[in-house]
C-alpha cells in the first residue's frame, strides 16, 4: 500500500508539471525566475518530506512550478525568500503544502478507485488545480449550500 501511495504522490506531482506546460502552450506569461534559480545540476534537493527522496531535479523543478500555477503564487508563498535556504521549514505553509500533496494523493488511492473511469496511472483525476483552480483559497460556488 505504501508502495502505492508513493507512486500516487508521484503521478500526481508529474500532473502539476503537465499543468504548468500546458499553461505555457496556452500562452499564458510567466515571471523568470531569479538569477541562478531553477539550476538543473547542483546539489540533490534536501528537506524532502512527502516527495521522493530520489527525484530528479527537472522533475522537481516542474512539480514545483506546477504548484505554483495550480495556485497562483511564486516559490516564496511556501519557501523563505532565501533561495540558498529553500529546504528551509521555517515558512509554515509548506507543511500546509505537505498536507495537501498527502491529502491529494489519498483522494486518489483511496477513495476514487471505482468511482467513474478509472485514472490513468499518469493522470490521476484530482490535483491541486482541481480545486485551485489557480487562487489560494479554493472558490466555492455562492448560493451552493456547501
Amino acid at each position: 500500500m505504501r508502495s502505492f501511495r508513493s507512486f500516487a504522490v508521484l503521478t500526481t506531482v508529474m500532473v502539476c508539471g503537465l499543468v504548468v506546460a500546458g499553461a505555457r502552450v496556452a500562452g499564458q506569461q510567466q515571471t523568470p525566475p531569479p538569477a541562478g534559480a531553477g539550476r538543473q545540476g547542483g546539489a540533490p534537493p534536501q528537506n524532502l518530506k512527502v516527495l521522493p527522496k530520489d527525484i530528479a531535479r527537472p522533475v522537481l523543478t516542474a512539480t514545483m512550478r506546477g504548484f505554483t500555477a495550480a495556485l497562483g503564487v511564486k516559490c516564496d508563498h511556501c519557501h523563505v525568500e532565501d533561495m540558498a535556504q529553500r529546504a528551509s521549514d521555517d515558512n509554515p505553509k509548506k507543511e500546509i503544502a505537505r498536507k495537501m500533496i498527502k491529502m491529494t494523493a489519498d483522494i486518489n488511492a483511496t477513495y476514487l478507485q471505482g468511482v467513474g473511469d478509472p485514472a490513468l496511472p499518469d493522470q490521476p483525476k484530482v490535483t491541486c488545480f482541481t480545486c485551485h483552480r489557480g487562487a489560494v483559497k479554493p472558490l466555492t460556488v455562492a448560493g451552493s449550500g456547501h
